[in-house]
């Protein structure tokens, strides 16, 4: 008597689940049985699920003409340290020369910094 009442607590339960999952799946078919009658429907009306492909005419498939983009302006060759240095500015403005003083500032400090923390004295 004493391991009948959590069986069937247990028993209970488990029918409760079984229960819920029979009532969702009856939900998800009818759902599922209404869509697939919308898209039945919407076809035999006349509708296009898909694009249809297109024929090629005599005059040849309609086409998006774009422009031709507007040609570069030609600039002179320079050595590798100066091209390299003026891309880098154009590219990332913010590496100015106050900037780079800044980040070596900054490395320097935390390089003190951790010279300290290995010094044994």
């Amino acid at each position: 008597m004493v391991f009948l009442v959590p069986a069937i607590g247990l028993l209970l339960w488990i029918g409760v689940l079984l229960g819920a999952m029979v009532l969702v799946g009856i939900v998800w078919a009818a759902f599922g049985l209404v869509v697939g009658l919308a898209n039945l429907a919407h076809l035999l009306i006349g509708g296009k699920s898909r694009p249809s492909v297109q024929r090629k005419t005599a005059a040849g498939p309609k086409r998006n003409v774009h422009r031709a983009p507007p040609p570069r302006q030609a600039t002179r060759s320079a050595g590798p340290a100066e091209s390299g240095g003026r891309a880098a500015a154009e590219i990332w403005p913010k590496w100015n020369s106050s900037h780079r003083l800044y980040v070596e500032g900054e490395k320097s400090h935390w390089q003190e910094q951790f010279d300290a923390l290995d010094y044994r004295g």
